[in-house]
């Protein structure tokens, strides 16, 4: 068996790393940019192997042992297998446990170079796709309806029957594994949206709407997260035409909003811990609908009015990145909402030098987070000046 060049270059980055070892060796600790999980070389019980990010690769390095190197390094120690003669079944395993599909060559037969051709390209070693010619798994998961539209929940489906692909995207997000669980439950979590996994590994942000109770789930858009390293960073189809969870804010009397899908997940969290603790200390003040509800813009410059008017009624909170173009991007989403008719909109950015709510989330405890954005976001107001400014 033959393994992709891209493949093996894919699975060396450091939140492969990350994933492979909180699934094989347990639940690490977290030092500074450093985590420390237990050692699959020694009998030492203390967690003494150092993973970090080296050239954009990820390496282990044991304390104890001085053994350690690349994810194959790891999972062949960890399989009992020999890294150089083993190294397709190393490949295959750390694939399997972080829920990667390889694409392989099944003859195991190399060929050899031949001259370059009249077409004007050689044929390297392997099997190779001509190309103008794109097998399915090279194409980007996108919604057109009514095939694609099936895609995307096969790839929700995908997602739910893939534990360790929830945790690899844990640990590259930031995010408790359970809040990604909980948002492939097509019943339950389609109004807050929907995750998937496509057929090379992506995670997909599905965009959903349910008409009405008991109706079946429609898919109005998607966005798939390219994996670390590849540009386009996302490719969007479909998924400008609502926001990220918008059936969740339809009875809601607080509508939180943020930049991007995974800072919603991070907010979300943040709100669940408040809740619970809440319910579990105060039962009496308790009521379901104070949580606000948590819905996500597709980036940071896109808000329409028709989304604005959806909002009438009820108190906002706009969540931006701590940068330009977030804080840009939220007054300007603030002045439509305004606009539409909204009175209570507020902003929140993350304290000075974390770059977003995901940051802020790992940062501190859940809780903790959830009581920093309701105490320390600011009221909107357009200044005279703003409104002077927009007559010209």
């Amino acid at each position: 068996m033959m393994i992709a060049s891209d493949d093996i270059a894919a699975l060396r980055a450091p939140d492969v790393l990350q994933a492979y070892c909180a699934t094989a060796l347990g639940q690490g600790m977290r030092h500074g940019r450093l985590t420390w999980y237990r050692c699959p070389y020694g009998a030492h019980t203390r967690l003494k192997l150092e993973v970090t990010e080296r050239d954009g690769c990820g390496v282990a390095f044991c304390r104890a042992c001085n053994q350690g190197g690349t994810v194959f390094d790891v999972a062949a120690a960890v399989m009992g297998l020999d890294v150089r003669k083993d190294f397709p079944a190393v490949v295959q395993g750390v694939a399997d446990t972080v829920g990667y599909t390889l694409r392989t060559d099944d003859t195991g037969m190399l060929k050899k170079r031949h001259r370059k051709r009249k077409t004007g390209f050689s044929r390297p070693l392997g099997v190779v796709t001509p190309p103008a010619m794109k097998t399915p798994a090279d194409k980007p998961l996108e919604y057109l309806p009514p095939d694609e539209e099936a895609a995307a929940l096969a790839a929700v489906k995908r997602l739910a029957d893939t534990p360790a692909a929830v945790a690899r995207y844990a640990v590259l997000l930031g995010l408790p594994p359970d809040v990604l669980e909980y948002h492939t439950g097509t019943e339950e979590a389609a109004p807050l949206g929907l995750l998937g996994l496509d057929e090379r590994g992506r995670l997909v942000y599905v965009y959903t709407h349910r008409p009405a109770a008991g109706e079946p789930v429609r898919v109005v858009g998607v966005k798939t997260r390219n994996l670390p390293g590849a540009e386009p960073r996302f490719l969007m189809r479909g998924s400008k035409q609502t926001l990220w969870g918008m059936d969740a804010a339809a009875g809601a009397r607080h509508v939180v909003i943020t930049e991007g899908e995974s800072d919603a997940l991070a907010v979300r969290a943040a709100f669940w811990a408040w809740m619970e603790d809440w319910a579990r200390n105060s039962p009496g003040d308790y009521t379901d609908d104070a949580t606000p509800a948590v819905v996500a813009k597709p980036d940071a410059g896109t808000f329409r009015d028709e989304w604005a008017r959806l909002m009438a009624g009820k108190t906002v909170t706009l969540i931006s990145d701590n940068d330009a173009p977030g804080r840009t991007g939220a007054e300007k989403t603030a002045s439509i909402l305004q606009a539409a008719g909204v009175r209570r909109v507020f902003t929140w950015s993350p304290p000075v030098g974390i770059k977003d709510a995901r940051f802020a989330l790992d940062a501190a405890h859940p809780m903790l987070l959830a009581e920093h954005i309701l105490t320390n976001r600011k009221r909107f107001h357009k200044t005279p000046e703003k409104n002077d400014k927009e007559k010209r």
